[in-house]
């Protein structure tokens, strides 16, 4: 939970994994400004050579999918995954496939 967990134990936590996954609620048509601050300082400190997973969660218009999206493609050999979960407000039936699909693509 990045808005209470310590930044630079969360930056220095993404660096120990291959894979990670990138979860965050959308927020005046963007990103929620913690999951912004922490893909900044990805960015600085050269976050590289890894598979990630975006999930998005939004009431009526989700948008924290695309930027992430856009700041993570901006780092070096980011493999990210073809598909986004949108979650809109709470979890729902078809989201457990959805969220199946992305494990599995993450994981392949």
């Amino acid at each position: 939970d990045l808005a209470r967990d310590d930044m630079a134990e969360a930056v220095e936590d993404a660096f120990r994994y291959d894979k990670i996954v990138f979860a965050a609620a959308s927020y005046d048509a963007g990103v929620f400004p913690c999951m912004e601050e922490f893909l900044h300082h990805l960015k600085a400190k050269n976050f590289q050579n890894r598979k990630a997973a975006i999930l998005e969660n939004g009431s009526w218009a989700p948008s924290a999918g695309k930027v992430m999206r856009a700041m993570i493609e901006s780092m070096k050999n980011i493999s990210l995954c073809e598909h986004t979960v949108t979650i809109k407000t709470t979890m729902k039936e078809q989201n457990i496939a959805e969220m199946e699909a992305l494990a599995d693509e993450l994981l392949s």
